[in-house]
């Protein structure tokens, strides 16, 4: 596809189903995130949201398959969006506009998802040292801010080890992955003295806190599944480190799409049948309702080990996120768009692992939690940009699949033939219709400290890109750029002044090219 193969193919279909499903790291994250279907519908919110936002995810996920299918590329989404996006083969239209916007809010969303995790990693540990001594611990905002750096330091060490080991590290997480969920699963189920009826759990809906009408506080309560449910893309930005990329990739995207689904659904399932005073969850001094249930249900010792059974998966798919994240930055910086982009791009000799864009990575996420000193509101905003900016970046493709781009598309060994279309639509206005709500404050009425800032940085971000774009990267960025001379995708952003240059798809036994003619 017009790139030279600069990463050694470690990564085989299982080790690509764990990098994917370590990505969402679903019982860390579904213990970060419970208090959105907590406070937003209660026990309904927490059962219920989860399945539904499970069922459009699912046609996210599926698109996503089809394209990773048809053009495993480290470049991922922006490339798909390229291939997709241009209206000819003469005419490439609106196409570096639409690559430049995709690839831009992939990038900051997933920076601000490394910084999401890293910063609830950072809580779930001084929550535990809150149980350990008592209560008598409080964490002040320099400690949990320090401690948040250690953590991306941590992450950035271990993005940096060659893609061998990384391969073996995301085995051994995924196994890690499964049997602390399991152990808090059955932990939950089987400890409590006291547990709450059926009916309660499946039919009871508490729309006490959020100030909303109960249907809208209903879909902001799927915060918390949205958020987990947030990364398996990256199994796209891994396939030039993958084995047979083509079959593996949808494998990994759709296995763990609904792994965690069914595993997610498990912990909230048992996290509301334990939870007897949702009041208190909320309100506790650990900082997360998820602890306090574990703690009221199990017993201090037996929380202390499961909490940091919860710790050990968050401190796992920190580092997957910030391996992910680097090739996001890594592929944006060959073809150029970034400023700096030769040194963002570059692969080390020894690692054959892009180190550079890995430290970016942590130097970005790092000044985000700096946005902590202005205002928790302001911090929050960049975390709840995470899934956002990431969502986003999954819908500009689809919907060129299913529009402007149907008649273009390759399909590759996965492909959902005529339900592309479709699921393509479903997923494109799930997207669209979550976005836009998750932009809303969470809570009314609003205040300068419950205001949802993320409208604003994703406003920022979006004038930003669109005035350099308009300014100045108008005039050299064209989208996706070969590195190989020939039989490769190419869009150019050189060709004789004067003349335009034509592209054409050319034929061959083994794949399609795309070359300049």
């Amino acid at each position: 596809m017009g790139y030279k193969q600069e990463f050694k193919r470690e990564f085989n279909a299982l080790s690509l189903f764990c990098f994917a499903f370590s990505m969402m790291g679903v019982l860390a994250s579904v213990s970060a995130s419970i208090n959105f279907p907590m406070s937003h519908g209660g026990p309904v919110s927490m059962v219920w949201g989860w399945l539904t936002a499970a069922g459009f995810v699912m046609s996210v996920a599926l698109m996503l398959a089809e394209l990773c299918s048809s053009m495993p590329t480290t470049g991922g989404l922006y490339y798909f969006a390229a291939k997709l996006s241009m209206k000819s083969d003469k005419d490439i239209g609106w196409m570096p506009l639409v690559v430049w916007f995709t690839a831009w809010v992939n990038v900051l969303g997933n920076v601000a998802l490394v910084a999401s995790i890293d910063w609830s990693l950072t809580q779930m540990v001084f929550a535990w040292v809150t149980l350990v001594t008592d209560g008598a611990f409080i964490p002040t905002f320099e400690q949990t801010l320090g401690l948040y750096f250690s953590f991306l330091v941590l992450h950035g060490i271990i993005g940096s080890l060659p893609t061998k080991i990384l391969a073996a590290i995301n085995n051994f997480y995924v196994l890690l992955n499964l049997v602390a969920t399991v152990v808090v699963i059955v932990c939950l189920y089987a400890l409590p003295s006291k547990r709450n009826s059926a009916s309660y759990v499946f039919t009871h809906y508490d729309n006490s806190y959020s100030g909303w009408n109960d249907g809208f506080s209903y879909v902001l309560g799927m915060l918390n599944a949205m958020w987990t449910l947030c990364g398996y893309g990256a199994a796209c930005n891994i396939a030039e480190e993958c084995r047979d990329a083509a079959r593996a990739g949808p494998r990994a995207i759709i296995m763990s799409v609904v792994s965690t689904v069914v595993a997610g659904w498990l912990i909230l399932l048992a996290a509301t049948f334990a939870v007897t005073d949702i009041d208190a969850a909320l309100d506790s001094d650990f900082g997360m309702p998820m602890i306090h249930i574990i703690f009221t249900s199990c017993g201090k010792p037996a929380a202390l080990g499961l909490w940091m059974l919860v710790i050990l998966v968050q401190l796992f798919t920190g580092s997957s996120a910030v391996i992910a994240t680097s090739r996001v930055i890594f592929a944006f910086s060959r073809d150029g768009g970034l400023p700096f982009s030769n040194w963002w791009s570059a692969v080390n000799s020894y690692t054959q692992t892009p180190i550079n864009a890995v430290w970016l990575n942590v130097l970005g996420s790092a000044l985000l939690g700096l946005l902590g000193f202005i205002d928790q509101a302001a911090l929050d905003a960049v975390f709840n940009l995470a899934s956002i900016g990431i969502y986003i970046a999954y819908g500009i493709p689809i919907f060129c699949r299913i529009t402007i781009g149907r008649s273009r598309f390759e399909p590759g060994p996965f492909s959902l033939g005529r339900w592309s279309t479709p699921i393509g639509s479903i997923a494109c206005a799930w997207i669209c219709f979550i976005v836009v709500s998750f932009l809303f404050p969470y809570e009314m009425p609003v205040t300068p400290t419950n205001m949802n800032y993320a409208v604003v940085v994703l406003g920022a971000i979006i004038i930003f890109a669109g005035i350099w774009f308009a300014v100045d990267a108008h005039k050299w960025f064209k989208g996706p750029r070969m590195t190989i001379e020939h039989d490769v995708l190419n869009v150019v952003s050189s060709g004789q002044e004067g003349s335009s240059p034509t592209y054409s798809f050319v034929s061959s036994v083994k794949d399609e090219k795309f070359t300049q003619a």
